[in-house]
């Protein structure tokens, strides 16, 4: 797979890929946030295989970044659940041609939604296949829609199908159920629709140490703020193979100011600052709490350590 950034704007995208003007192999393509890679992702990704296979075009993913929430709207953004180098990483397993990032910013949110088609879609990006969701909108103030796509399609020699909406149990599977799910502490049925157990892979960062006195050395991982997770403690496994615990939250004994999420390794010495490791996370195990005493906490935090072990020692 190539990753790429499609120069539309003088800012670069957050994810160290190379920058491309424009691809001259004929495409089938898909756009979307796919926050997460979730089953309904995987069902187009491979819906867009089979019709590439059928016409002999390469295929192609089309995302952007940042979150277009973040840029039209950061009241309303309220989490997310894979970053660019995390969406990256998943997609790769899929055996995509093309991955292409569209920076996000204010000057491309104004393109009108015939530009969108013309200019990005079929000059920039050759597309002769273009697969579109159930719900898709593009375009200035999400003025596009399914058939300005067909009637531009027909105008610029590419065809538009409308790929049906994919569900398990009667229910759609979206990035937004996926969230709710997490952000409940419902990490099994997320697991359900994401068809894997929801994983980060995030760089450690020096924290402010409060772990190594307290005796539970954590490693404190960068942009994790935002993680679509309930505030509490979490048995997780790290790089695949080693049990830990880890905290999302506030650490409101210490009356923190915003959400970290930091990992503690039992029986684990190496140095992880500035190393990226992936997490991923196996069961709610409690809400955070705010402590009368140190020994309190501790006591607790013993208590989360062999709960968190035998959750995986239960799945091993």
């Amino acid at each position: 797979m190539k990753p790429f950034f499609l120069k539309l704007s003088d800012k670069r995208c957050p994810v160290r890929v190379d920058p491309l003007e424009r691809v001259e192999e004929e495409t089938a393509l898909i756009v979307g946030n796919f926050d997460g890679f979730h089953l309904g992702h995987r069902y187009l990704v491979r819906t867009l295989k089979r019709r590439a296979k059928e016409r002999g075009l390469r295929t192609m993913v089309v995302t952007f970044c940042p979150h277009p929430l973040k840029v039209l709207a950061p009241r309303l953004f309220l989490c997310e659940l894979s970053n660019a180098e995390e969406k990256i990483e998943l997609l790769e397993r899929e055996g995509i041609d093309y991955l292409c990032f569209i920076r996000f910013d204010r000057e491309f949110s104004q393109m009108s939604a015939k530009e969108f088609l013309e200019e990005v879609i079929h000059r920039r990006l050759s597309c002769r296949y273009l697969l579109v969701g159930y719900d898709w909108r593009f375009g200035y103030r999400r003025e596009g829609e399914i058939e300005l796509a067909r009637e531009m399609g027909e105008r610029l020699r590419f065809e538009v199908e409308l790929a049906r909406p994919f569900k398990i149990d009667e229910h759609i599977v979206s990035s937004t159920l996926v969230r709710r799910l997490l952000s409940e502490g419902r990490l099994d049925e997320a697991q359900t629709y994401l068809g894997r157990r929801y994983w980060i892979r995030r760089k450690v960062v020096k924290g402010d140490g409060r772990g190594s006195k307290l005796g539970f050395p954590t490693a404190n991982l960068k942009d994790t703020e935002d993680l679509c997770l309930k505030e509490g403690v979490y048995a997780v496994l790290v790089d695949d193979s080693l049990p830990a615990v880890a905290n999302f939250g506030y650490r409101p004994t210490f009356d923190g100011k915003r959400k970290v999420l930091e990992v503690h390794i039992p029986n684990f010495s190496a140095d992880l600052r500035g190393k990226k490791i992936k997490v991923e996370f196996l069961k709610f195990l409690r809400e955070e709490k705010k402590f009368s005493s140190l020994e309190e906490l501790k006591e607790q935090i013993e208590k989360d350590i062999h709960s968190a072990l035998a959750v995986s020692s239960s799945l091993s």
